[in-house]
């Protein structure tokens, strides 16, 4: 018997993709995404990269649903959208991104606000199961941010909303865990430790199929081991990190000359005209 992961191929089982995008198109006003492609193996690390307006954060937010694609298909394991409740569907993504900081009230509590991400639902208000809450207070205990506990979510600084928004990510059972910048906002120290557990959490065994979206070739770890490139709405280039993150194919998408450099596992882009 198949599991829902597993496809038959040519009398062989082949587990499903932890996600798999094809011809997604979307417009709003304007051609935003002109038939993107993309394809996430189960365990595989992606890096999403490429200039502003290039789609990616649009890209993040017709996968979670956020926004409806207008042509195209959008699979998480074996839950296509458009035939999957995507309520529950979230439940299995750990997300973290600027976008959910326009949804949350300025009134929630931050306690609740990580509790709600088992459920990846917004302002549930109360969290009421102790067994939740004990883990949502170990996980903000984990970033330097327990004493934030009972603050509201509207006065946080945007170091700290990023921080709670970690944390609600991690309280999902994820499949795949998207990073939409999550480093934005965060101090140069913040930063170094959230990429340090990043990269414990790629080391780990059963790591889960991760995408993180960046500006900045710095912040692409040694566990990242795919590169997606995208220009002008489109994926410009995509495979093995070694392959793609190139100065050649950087300075292609960034419409100008750049060298990358690397050293100890991190990387490093300079313009040179």
């Amino acid at each position: 018997m198949v599991s829902n992961n597993e496809e038959v191929n040519g009398g062989e089982k082949k587990r499903t993709p932890a996600l798999r995008v094809q011809g997604l198109v979307f417009r709003r006003g304007r051609e935003i995404l002109k038939g993107v492609d993309w394809t996430v193996g189960r365990g595989e690390h992606w890096c999403l990269l490429g200039p502003n307006g290039c789609g990616k954060t649009s890209l993040i937010n017709l996968i979670t649903g956020y926004d409806s694609a207008t042509a195209g298909s959008i699979a998480l394991g074996d839950a296509v959208f458009g035939r999957t409740d995507w309520r529950e569907v979230r439940k299995r993504v750990g997300l973290v991104t600027n976008t959910l900081t326009t949804f949350l009230e300025e009134g929630e509590r931050v306690i609740d606000a990580v509790v709600s991400g088992r459920e990846a639902m917004l302002n549930l208000g109360g969290a009421g199961n102790p067994a939740l809450v004990a883990e949502a207070e170990a996980l903000l205990e984990r970033v330097g941010c327990l004493y934030l506990r009972d603050a509201f979510w509207g006065p946080l600084s945007q170091g700290e909303k990023q921080k709670v928004l970690i944390c609600r990510a991690l309280m999902s059972r994820f499949e795949i865990l998207i990073l939409d910048e999550p480093c934005a906002g965060l101090d140069p120290v913040a930063r170094e430790r959230f990429l340090r557990w990043l990269q414990e959490l790629m080391d780990g065994e059963g790591s889960p199929a991760l995408v993180l979206v960046t500006h900045h070739v710095e912040e692409i770890l040694g566990g990242v081991s795919h590169v997606l490139l995208m220009k002008d709405g489109l994926h410009f280039r995509a495979g093995r990190k070694e392959e793609v993150l190139t100065s050649e194919a950087l300075s292609a998408v960034y419409g100008a000359a750049v060298v990358v450099d690397e050293e100890g596992g991190r990387y490093r882009l300079r313009v040179v005209d």
